[in-house]
């Protein structure tokens, strides 16, 4: 078996991408590769309550914390 290999994802949406992987990765138990957290920048976003159902962590950085892109990106 190979080392585990984690992932973030980030959506701003629906997360129908977001629910492909989480249905690949979570429903194959030989699978080493999980997800362990999703990042919006949208907190209505769908696809954090689909994280949610999946046992997945989830967190909101929105644009309106920040005085601009650049720091809010740093």
């Amino acid at each position: 078996m190979s080392s585990p290999f984690r992932v973030v994802v980030l959506i701003s949406g629906s997360g129908s991408n977001l629910q492909a992987i989480i249905d690949q990765l979570h429903n194959d138990p030989r699978e080493a590769t999980s997800v362990v957290l999703v990042v919006s920048s949208n907190a209505d976003a769908l696809g954090l309550e689909r994280a949610r159902e999946a046992g997945v962590a989830t967190s909101v950085v929105s644009g309106a914390d920040y005085p601009d892109r650049e720091t809010r990106d740093t």
